[in-house]
Formats: C-alpha cells, sequence, structure tokens
C-alpha cells in the first residue's frame, strides 16, 4: 500500500529516529545506532548517507551549527 518494502520503512524509520538523537544528544555514532535498532554502525552510516546525502557525523555538524544561528 505504502510503494515501499518493509525494511525501506523501517529504515526510514530508525533514521528520522536518529536525526533526533543527533541533533540532541551527544551520544557516540554506534550509540545512536544501536539506541534506533542497528547492530552494525557501518551498515547504519551506509543508510543515513543513502537517506540523508550525509553521514551521521556530519549531519550532526550541520544541524549543530545551524542550532548555534538561532
Amino acid at each position: 500500500e505504502t510503494g515501499t518494502t518493509f525494511n525501506d520503512y523501517l529504515n526510514s524509520v530508525r533514521i528520522n529516529k536518529a536525526k533526533n538523537l543527533l541533533k540532541y544528544n551527544d551520544l557516540h555514532i554506534a550509540d545512536v545506532a544501536n539506541a534506533v535498532g542497528f547492530d552494525d554502525q557501518s551498515y547504519f552510516t551506509k543508510v543515513f548517507k543513502k537517506s540523508k546525502g550525509l553521514t551521521p557525523k556530519a549531519y550532526r555538524a550541520a544541524k549543530g551549527k545551524a542550532a548555534e544561528t538561532e
């Protein structure tokens, strides 16, 4: 019905949760990956980059700078 596979949908939900954790917490990337259900940090980084166009570390840095200017 959604036009997407279950795994794609699940990864989307996980990535959205990870975005919040990266913006508002100082957790290590591996801890964020584990918190949203990824056992492998490398796979998490690959999925995150494919979804958002940035690595989790780059996303955190970009969002942190944006938050400082608000």
